[in-house]
């Protein structure tokens, strides 16, 4: 298993990436979510988050449950839980 990148956590999105302000890329929705029980090296969690671009190609990220988690617990903090 490959070492991940440490996940970003951008809590106002807007203009979030403006190095892609000239870079021309793919848009799509996230579809499905998988836990993979050992997919990290350390034999801990990841996640797999699926996707479908507007041109039909598909892509698979993944990420560690640990970041994916801080993440949320972010998101949460800034906005409240989900309803």
């Amino acid at each position: 298993m490959e070492h991940f990148t440490p996940l970003s956590i951008n809590l106002n999105g807007d203009n979030a990436w403006p190095e892609l302000k000239d870079v021309e890329f793919g848009h799509g929705m996230a579809t499905h979510v998988a836990v993979l029980p050992r997919g990290m090296e350390s034999g801990r969690p990841s996640i797999a988050i699926r996707g479908k671009l507007d041109d039909g190609t598909e892509v698979v990220l993944e990420t560690s449950w640990n970041l994916l988690y801080s993440a949320d617990r972010a998101i949460e903090a800034r906005y409240g839980p989900a309803s």
